[in-house]
């Protein structure tokens, strides 16, 4: 089997990478990177590509869910190897890989702290190459199985304040997911998820084979550049996905609501308009739209050249819109079906379905 063994700077481009790729959603840097360094002084960890794996080997997904207004956002190793291991005690297979949910900046470790402890590599076929607002966008097209069971343990919660859960459901897709997002808010925090094992050859076809690669190249190249000053980390991110870099000075305004547990909003920069579900949604200037998800959009930080996660996102701040084309992207299954686009064109007010040309 070939492999690679992650050290503490493929951690480091990973998560940057990630960070970008995150498009406004997926938490912080610093969050990531305690999670992954935790995981690397546990033990060894591998990553390995779907061809490593027998066809028949099975395949777990990994991830997190969180309450859009968390009071205690820690989420212990305890409660991420615990989710793996109600699904095994529920006399599912053992997993020959991990695959995280997305490449967005904390999505980007999950599965870390499993694998290191458990002995599974992790496999570079993530169920997404970009972060998505919903679990469904993040499943690989399993909701369109005819027949399919979606089996997912959660585990997580503060146990000193009574209010630690655990469990496993099964049944539709979004039926799950959508209750599982409730626990997490009855607990106030997040829950850590191991969800819809498949196997390999599934994910081969239906997740994002090589983005965790993609996301190591995009955070070296950033890296790289960091030492110079923020335009030009924000120009070497522009060379490798042939995006497009709008200046915008100071955010005018930021109009924000909670849809569907997710953080969702309006900001508005120097006469561009972003919407945001988590993710940012949606670039405009005088009614044009110019960028849609799953495209990539995001605002770096043109003072430091960091990204500004959406929830984040202040009046005041100065931003640099960035665009690329969902082209330059490794998409999973899940952004190939356009039902999955419909709730965000309702909670937003925008439509999308006529600009993804799936």
């Amino acid at each position: 089997m070939a492999q690679t063994e992650l050290t503490r700077e493929l951690l480091e481009a990973a998560v940057l990478g990630a960070s970008l790729l995150g498009g406004g959603g997926g938490g912080t840097v610093e969050e990531a990177l305690e999670v992954g360094e935790m995981a690397l002084k546990i033990g060894p960890l591998h990553l390995v590509d779907p061809d490593d794996l027998a066809p028949s080997g099975t395949v777990l997904t990994c991830s997190t869910v969180t309450c859009p207004h968390r009071k205690d956002p820690c989420i212990t190793p305890r409660a991420r190897v615990r989710s793996v291991e109600l699904l095994l005690e529920s006399g599912g297979p053992r997993p020959s890989g991990l695959i995280p949910n997305e490449c967005g900046t904390t999505g980007m470790v999950n599965g870390w702290i499993e694998g290191a402890i458990l002995g599974i590599p992790l496999v570079d076929a993530p169920c997404n190459g970009r972060a998505h607002p919903t679990p469904e966008m993040g499943s690989m097209g399993l909701h369109l199985v005819e027949g399919y069971i979606s089996s997912q343990s959660f585990a997580g919660g503060s146990p000193a304040k009574g209010a630690y859960i655990e469990g496993i459901l099964r049944g539709s897709v979004d039926t799950v997911s959508n209750m599982i997002r409730q626990d997490a808010c009855v607990v106030g925090g997040i829950l850590a998820v191991a969800r819809n094992p498949v196997n390999a050859v599934y994910v081969k076809e239906n997740g994002a084979p090589g983005a965790v690669k993609q996301a190591i190249r995009l955070g070296t190249a950033m890296k790289g550049a960091a030492e110079k000053s923020a335009g030009a980390v924000i120009e070497a991110a522009a060379e490798m996905l042939s995006a497009t870099v709008i200046r915008c000075g100071a955010v005018d305004a930021v109009d924000r609501f909670t849809a569907g547990g997710i953080d969702t909003g309006t900001a508005f920069l120097g006469g561009y308009e972003v919407t945001f579900w988590k993710e940012y949604m949606t670039l405009e200037k005088d009614g044009e739209r110019l960028a849609t998800f799953p495209d990539l959009i995001t605002l770096f930080d043109g003072d430091t050249g960091r990204i500004i996660p959406s929830d984040s996102l202040q009046p005041g701040m100065n931003a640099v819109i960035f665009i690329a084309s969902r082209r330059e992207l490794v998409l999973g299954g899940g952004m190939r079906s356009p039902g999955l686009f419909e709730p965000a064109e309702k909670i937003l007010g925008k439509p999308i379905l006529p600009f993804l040309h799936i």
